[in-house]
């Protein structure tokens, strides 16, 4: 997501808002795809993925494959297309600010984070 030593891969389901968090210490295509995998290996099942047009993303085969998911790509400077995980990094840097560097950041301040964002009432949820 942000940061220069570390980063966020954050994922997040449109319809139960359910989001996935991973750090990773580089934006490589490979780790991004890695970290991708093993987050969405978490749950049952995975139909589509909307990701923007960053380098990162270009391992995104390798995603469809492991996974058998169905992946897009949102369209340039079209933010509105993946407005849920938009809104989703914003609640993150509430905490975590953008230039914060996040290396320090352990597995366990990630996985709260995680837990605090899926635990938050979403008017769309009916909370």
């Amino acid at each position: 997501m942000y940061g220069q030593d570390a980063h966020l891969v954050t994922l997040v389901d449109c319809k139960s808002r359910l989001t996935l968090i991973g750090k990773v210490d580089t934006k490589h295509a490979e780790v991004v795809a890695e970290s991708m995998i093993k987050l969405l290996k978490r749950v049952s099942s995975i139909c589509t993925i909307t990701l923007y047009n960053g380098g990162e993303f270009a391992a995104h085969k390798k995603v469809t494959k492991a996974m058998n998911a169905n992946i897009y790509f949102a369209k340039p400077y079209a933010s509105y297309q993946r407005v849920t995980n938009e809104n989703t990094n914003d609640i993150i840097r509430r905490t975590w600010p953008e230039k914060m560097a996040l290396s320090h950041l352990t597995k366990d301040d990630v996985r709260t984070m995680e837990i605090l964002i899926n635990t938050l009432p979403r008017k769309v949820l009916g909370g």
